[in-house]
């Protein structure tokens, strides 16, 4: 600005202006001195001891407040400015008892340097100084969360610390009771510069040894730093006893460290050790830089002896250790770029980490390779060959997302080894609100491959490969968990489940399902062969310990299956169980199943377990089916009902079993009304006791069962058996001391009638049986004794046959040492024994001796056959040890003249290696029997047998051929050695053959030669005399087999080849035949050869009779002039043409045609055509006719077509029926039902059937005649049906004839006999019989079924029957008869009812005068008695009256033979002789 601005200022006068800046500067800096002198003043007067002193009462009270604890300032002398002295300071709070006191001490600064800007304290000390620390006694407080900032640090003045003396410190911990003195010496400094000093030595007074020396030396501007600290913590001192770390385990710990070097990069080196733990050697390293501080540390941990002791050797290892990173100072960043443990050959964990301090943020990831050596840490319960460990973790402080996985190969456990492992876990905080709004998601997988387990049925469930998943939210408080699904897989089963569950442990929404595809993972744990599908279900989940809990169970079955039949069918293909259990807080558990489904099982049941399982209750209520009794044991039962009551201790439940059923059938015995009851029940002293008793009812009787068993610790008693009834009485006792053999006991069986056992298999019809046994303790062995008694014993016969009777038998036996070695005497005596054809006088058998060489004897005598004589007397020893010895020292057998014994003792010998060796020599009759064994198994097999001049004459007499005789020889070996074909041989011949009815005819010889030889059977025989030979036969066939191995399995290719010639009279050979009724005779020729392979043989010849002729000498039926042709081969035979006539014009025509086709299925077609042949010429029965009969089918059934046209028949009742009625055994007929189930069995059976087409033609000529019946019948007869049912549709009648009965003749009128097709047949009769005089005609008659005809007598005009009798036979009526007449009368009525129920007047008599002959009758001549007698066998001599010249006389009749008679006959009038010839057809 210039001089000619106007709007310049005016220009400035410094010398007036500066004179009042001075002064007031002046003066301000005066009053500023004064203030800061009167400061000064102020101050140094404040801090005076006098000052000080005045004040302390109220700091004292003011600290005691502040701190809740008693606080106490001493005298304080000197001044803060030139040096304090504290004489004490008490500091003590009741609420914990701690308790602080320093006495005597001094604080000794500089203030003035505080104007160059420096703190120097020249001395601090403190004489003495006590701690008593707290108890432990003093509620905890949470300590309050402050959010400290850092605002950056920075040193505003220099510090000095020149000495720090604590002389005495006295430490007291009141909980150990241990003290302890130190004293410490200290000085410090720092500068502005960040350069810093300082020295600590610790030291202990007490002769203890923690102690602590520190030297840290920086160099603010060069950046360099010194540290050097070395100090031990003592296992009883101070630190361990604040850690409450037990001596005896503690560890002495010293640390050494030691460095120098810049800042940003200093190094140093660090060695801690804990006394026989471990030691911790390493190389140390910081940067430090403006922003961040970088650290490391390599370096090394060695176990010491306290460890590495307990370790195996292969891990008693450094182990390696390696950490750097670096913190970031403005971000408040820590990292970890290397995190690394290494324990060579063993360990490899490796990892790096990242810390955001500020943002509480966590990210780290971690692996490790864990060797298989590692294994020996857990003796090598574990091991595996290779084990990867992975971890990571990412997100908040609080709660980061951990991962965790496993993966392992080759995996053994102590149960099973694993091929593959892999393992994961996961836990991560979920948003949605699940259970709240900050839930945690954790999961876990486990997969296991090539799984295999020692224990196989455990295997077998789970099989080789599994996979387990949980998956899980978790409330943020850990309060509640949803497990949200639990999931177990196996290759044949799956585990599915879910579960609510809180901190309380209360379950809900809770359930868990296993479906198995396949029940037979459980067969070997089991022992079953399961089969099928099943599911057990458990729903609804609850549980809570205030209230308890439960679930529903079910469990399902689908095909299910045991592999034992009575198991299968029991529970059947689809088993079900439904239920609930029900759970206290007190864990009572009420079970009840009211759903039990089985095949054959239903109903309902229910447990109760209470007082911790002491109590329980059962209460079950089943259904049983028939099907739940095995049906192959022969046991059957009705429906039956199940009930158990139980109620009481676990231990000891008493209450009821009920089981009852309306019908049992036991091998066809019937139990009906069966009710089974048992009582449990217990004493105080806790014996448990089961009263049984069992009811039913046996063909209509009752029967009692009962056996109340009684079980103390001592012994096993079964009292009060019982089985009471009809038929039997049987009581005992049984007792089992300790419940282990010896056993006492007794049974009497003092009644058992035979006929009971009739029902089970042995038919006794009479007889009774008595018995005694006794189980009597010799010491450790076991006594048994028997005695027996039957008598009257009679088995059931077949009609017409006598029953088998044992009138006698007793037993007596004793037995000693029976459970372990038995030693047995007994004797068993029988008397008047009778079966069929064999009568036993008396029979003794006895055995006395051990197992290993018991003696049995047995003598018998009796007859067969009513006079063949015999008798038995045997000695045998036999050793029935593990092998088997038959040692027979006599064996002396009686059959008529006829003996059997032996020549030398015989033996038999099988041992347990399968060695078999037997010799015996025995005579028979007038031969020898030789036998002679060896068989070592697998080795070798040599047998004899030769049977050498048996007379067969004696035997045939004894068997009823009375004459037959010859000589009989034979002989066989058989040889095999291994790697050997075996050789054998049967050579036998006969000599002599003659028979009685052969007389005339030279003697028979009959060969055989049989061999196997070089795997070839071959064989011929031969039958004849030097004359002829009747039969040649022969053949080979190769046969590669062997004894010695078992193998009978022949080459079925292999060839066959073979001949049979037959030439001869068959009247030659006949009179050997027994077959006494039929005569054959004619030339006959057969001719077969065969060939082939064993797999298709083949035959073919051809078979002619000529000249033949058949006699049958029961019904005179004759066939002559046989002759035929025919061949035959495998695929079947011919014979076109067969011719014969009857001995007279009767001629016979037929043929055969039989076709065997594949699979020997035989087809037939026969014809058969018979021309006026006599087919019966009986005297009582003779009859001719024309058959023409046709059979065609197959071996099931066959087409039966024949027509039967009568020519001429006639019947003789005087011959054909008997003079008296015989008495018949009577036998039910079977009914509709019974036939149709024999029916359905025959048709299941498949049996043959033949169906009938037959029609009978009678054109007349049929005559019966005899007993005073003289008629003529005729008619015609279809039958159809099978022959098993036949069925006949038709009528024969009457054409003409009479019947003379009762002295008069009745004509024969309108008389039929009427077939309709019943079954059986059963035809209708209607026969009528006219007597006519000149004022009456009776008419008399058999009317319906021929089963049970009825005799109808009427008459014209109507009478009484007796009436109409007296007027045919006297012409008078029933009033008027003399005494004679009524006689005959009374006979006549008994002659027509039948004689067997009315009064034989006429009988009477004739046993009154001893006669053998009485007879009453009348005729044309008037009335005639005849009396006569046999005066020997065969002549008889009689006497008669009659009422007119010429009637009565004297007979004489002898027989001479049984076909020839001299007869006599003298009367009034003349005499006559004769001679009667009888010949029967």
């Amino acid at each position: 600005m210039t001089k000619s601005d106007p709007l310049s200022p005016r220009p400035t006068q410094p010398a007036a202006s500066k004179r009042p800046l001075k002064k007031w500067a002046r003066r301000s800096a005066m009053a500023l001195g004064v203030f800061i002198v009167l400061l000064l003043v102020i101050i140094g007067v404040a801090g005076t001891g006098p000052v000080l002193r005045a004040v302390t009462p109220m700091l004292n009270e003011t600290v005691a407040a502040a701190t809740d604890s008693q606080f106490e300032l001493g005298r304080v002398e000197g001044s803060i400015w030139t040096g304090l002295q504290i004489d004490s300071l008490l500091m003590a709070r009741d609420v914990d008892g701690f308790h602080l006191e320093l006495e005597n001490g001094v604080f000794d600064w500089s203030p003035l340097a505080l104007l160059t800007g420096r703190l120097q304290i020249d001395r601090v000390s403190m004489a003495r100084t006590s701690v008593i620390l707290p108890d432990g006694s003093a509620p905890s407080e949470p300590e309050d969360e402050t959010d400290e900032e850092s605002s950056g640090f920075s040193l505003p003045l220099e510090i000095g610390l020149d000495e720090l003396a604590l002389d005495e410190i006295a430490i007291v911990d009141p909980v150990s009771g241990k003290s302890f003195l130190y004293e410490l010496q200290a000085s410090a400094a720092a500068g502005r510069n960040l350069s810093a000093k300082a020295k600590l030595d610790l030291t202990p007074l007490d002769g203890g040894a923690d102690r602590l020396a520190v030297d840290l030396d920086f160099d603010g501007p060069d950046q360099k730093l010194r540290a050097d600290i070395d100090g031990k913590i003592d296992r009883e001192g101070l630190v361990m006893t604040l850690a409450g770390l037990d001596p005896e385990s503690a560890a002495d710990i010293t640390i050494l460290l030691k460095g120098a070097g810049p800042a940003d990069d200093w190094k140093g080196n660090i060695d801690l050790s804990a006394s026989g733990y471990a030691t911790l050697r390493g190389d140390v390293g910081v940067q430090l830089s403006s922003d961040a501080v970088g650290f490391g540390f390599d370096g090394g941990l060695e176990p010491l002896e306290l460890i590495s002791d307990q370790l195996p050797e292969q891990v008693r290892k450094v182990i390696e250790l390696g950490i750097s990173g670096a913190f970031d100072l403005e971000s408040d960043h820590l990292s970890f770029d290397r995190l690394a443990v290494e324990m060579p050959g063993a360990l490899d964990v490796s990892g790096t980490a990242d810390i955001d301090i500020a943002e509480s943020q966590v990210a780290a990831k971690i692996s490790a390779n864990v060797d298989p050596v590692l294994s020996s840490l857990i003796d090598d319960q574990v091991r595996w060959g290779m084990l990867n460990v992975d971890l990571a973790a990412k997100g908040g402080f609080d709660l980061p997302d951990v991962q965790l996985s496993i993966n392992g190969r080759d995996i053994e456990t102590p149960v099973s080894t694993i091929a593959g492992l892999s393992a994961r876990a996961d836990l991560a905080p979920v948003s949605g609100g699940i259970i709240g709004d900050d839930d945690l998601a954790a999961s876990v997988t486990v997969t296991t491959k090539g799984h295999v387990w020692q224990d196989d049925s455990l295997g077998a469930i789970v099989g080789d490969n599994q996979s387990l998943s949980v998956e899980s939210v978790i409330s943020s408080d850990f309060a509640n968990i949803n497990l949200r699904q639990l999931l177990l897989e196996t290759p044949a089963m799956t585990v599915r489940g879910q579960a609510m569950l809180d901190d309380a442990m209360v379950v809900s929404d809770a359930g868990l399902t296993a479906d198995v595809a396949d029940l037979s993972i459980f067969g070997p744990i089991s022992g079953l062969d399961l089969s099928g599908q099943g599911q057990v279900s458990l729903t609804d989940i609850k549980w809570s310990m205030e209230n308890g809990g439960g679930f529903d169970v079910a469990v399902n079955g689908t095909q299910t299956g045991f592999g034992i039949s009575d198991l299968d069918r029991i529970v059947g293909p689809s088993p079900t169980l439904a239920g609930s259990v029900a759970i206290s807080p007190a864990f009572d558990m009420a079970i009840d199943l009211n759903q039990v489904q089985t095949a054959t099982v239903t109903g309902a049941a229910k447990v109760d377990l209470t007082e911790t399982f002491g109590q329980m209750a059962i209460d079950a209520n089943l259904d049983i089916a028939p099907g739940t009794v095995p049906p192959g044991i022969g046991v059957a039962i009705a429906p039956a009902k199940l009930t158990i009551a139980l109620d009481g201790p676990t231990s000891a439940p008493a209450g009821v079993i009920n089981l009852s059923t309306a019908k049992v059938d036991a091998a066809g015995q019937v139990l009906e009304n069966v009710k089974l009851v048992s009582k449990m029940g217990w004493s105080a002293q806790s014996v448990l006791s089961l009263t049984n008793t069992v009811k039913f009812n046996r063909a209509n009787a009752k029967y009692d069962l009962a056996a109340n068993v009684v079980m103390p610790s001592d012994a096993l008693r079964v009292e009060d058996i019982s089985l009471r009834g009809e038929h039997i009485d049987l009581r005992g006792d049984i007792t089992l001391p300790e419940y282990a053999v010896p056993m006492q006991g007794k049974f009497a069986l003092s009644k058992l009638d035979a006929v009971m056992l009739s029902d089970f298999g042995v038919p006794f019809t009479n007889g009774a049986m008595t018995a005694d046994i006794a189980l009597v303790p010799d010491g450790t062995q076991q006594t048994v004794n028997v005695t027996a008694t039957t008598k009257g014993l009679r088995l059931e016969a077949a009609p017409g046959e006598d029953p088998v009777r044992v009138d006698h038998i007793n037993l007596a036996a004793d037995v000693t040492n029976a459970f372990e070695a038995p030693v047995i005497s007994a004797t068993l005596e029988g008397k008047d024994i009778f079966a069929s054809d064999i009568a036993i006088n008396d029979v003794t058998v006895g055995a006395n001796g051990g197992l290993d060489a018991l003696d049995v004897s047995l003598k018998t005598r009796g007859t067969w056959q009513a006079n063949v004589p015999f008798s038995v007397d045997a000695l045998t020893k036999l050793g029935l040890g593990d092998d088997l010895r038959v040692d027979a020292s006599k064996f002396d057998v009686f059959i008529a003249d006829q003996k059997v014994a032996l020549r030398e003792p015989l033996s038999f010998v099988q041992k347990s290696d399968g060695t078999q060796q037997l010799d015996a020599d025995i005579t028979v009759g007038s031969g020898q029997l030789r036998a002679v064994l060896d068989h070592k198994a697998k080795q070798m097999i040599s047998a004899d047998v030769t049977l050498e001049g048996v007379d067969l004459g004696p035997w045939g007499a004894i068997a009823g051929f009375d004459g037959l005789d010859g000589t009989a020889n034979l002989s066989a070996m058989l040889r095999e050695k291994p790697g050997e074909t075996p050789t054998a041989s049967v050579k036998g011949q006969i000599d002599g053959i003659t028979a009685k009815a052969a007389k005339g005819l030279k003697p028979l010889k009959m060969d055989l030669d049989v061999s196997l030889k070089d795997a070839e059977l071959s064989g011929a025989a031969s039958l004849g005399n030097d004359d002829e030979q009747i039969l040649k036969a022969n053949g080979k066939v190769p046969l590669a087999i062997s004894i010695l191995e078992q193998e009978f399995s022949p080459d079925m290719s292999a060839p066959v080849v073979g001949s049979v010639r037959l030439d001869g009279e068959i009247a030659e050979f006949w009179p050997y035949v027994p077959a006494p009724d039929h005569d054959l005779s004619g030339n006959i020729k057969l001719a077969l050869d065969v060939s082939g392979r064993l797999d298709d043989i083949a035959w073919k010849g051809d078979i002619k009779l000529a000249d033949g002729a058949y006699e049958n000498l029961e019904y005179g039926t004759i066939i002559d002039g046989l002759t035929f042709t025919g061949d035959f081969d495998q695929t079947g035979l011919s014979i076109p043409s067969i011719t014969a006539t009857d001995g007279g014009s009767g001629t016979l025509d037929g043929s055969v045609d039989l076709a065997l086709n594949q699979g020997s299925m035989v087809k037939y077609d026969v014809g058969l055509k018979l021309t006026n042949m006599a087919l019966s010429r009986k005297d009582e029965l003779q009859f001719w006719a024309d058959v023409d009969t046709s059979v065609t089918g197959t071996e099931g059934g066959a087409d039966i077509k024949s027509r039967v046209m009568l020519q001429r028949g006639e019947v003789d009742l005087t011959l054909a029926l008997p003079e008296t009625v015989p008495s018949l055994d009577v036998a039910n007929l079977p009914g509709a039902e019974e036939k149709a189930k024999a029916k359905k069995e025959q048709e299941e059976k498949g049996g043959f059937v033949g169906n009938l087409d037959v029609l009978v033609d009678i054109p007349g000529r049929l005559f019966v005649r005899g007993k005073g019946l003289d008629s003529e019948w005729g008619g015609k007869l279809e039958v159809s049906g099978t022959t098993d049912d036949p069925r006949i549709v038709g009528k024969l009648s009457a054409l003409r004839g009479q019947l003379d009965i009762i002295g008069k003749t009745f004509v024969i009128k309108d008389s039929n006999i009427t077939f309709a097709g019943g079954s059986p047949p059963d035809p209708m009769l209607d026969i009528k019989g006219v007597y006519t005089t000149s004022d009456l005609e009776v008419t008399a008659g058999f009317q319906g079924p021929a089963s049970d005809p009825e005799l109808v007598l009427t008459s014209n005009p109507s009478l009484p029957e007796d009436e109409i009798l007296s007027q045919v036979l006297f012409g008078k009526s029933q009033g008027s008869l003399s005494a004679i007449e009524a006689v005959q009368l009374a006979s006549a009525v008994n002659e027509l009812s039948g004689g067997g129920s009315g009064l034989d007047v006429v009988g009477s008599v004739r046993r009154f005068i001893g006669a053998d002959v009485l007879q009453v009758g009348g005729g044309e001549d008037g009335p005639e008695v005849k009396v006569g007698k046999y005066l020997t066998d065969g002549v008889y001599v009689g006497t008669k009256a009659g009422s007119t010249p010429g009637s009565s006389g004297v007979e004489v009749e002898i027989e001479i033979t049984p076909n020839i008679s001299v007869t006599s006959e003298t009367t009034e009038i003349d005499s006559t002789a004769g001679i009667q010839y009888r010949l029967d057809y």
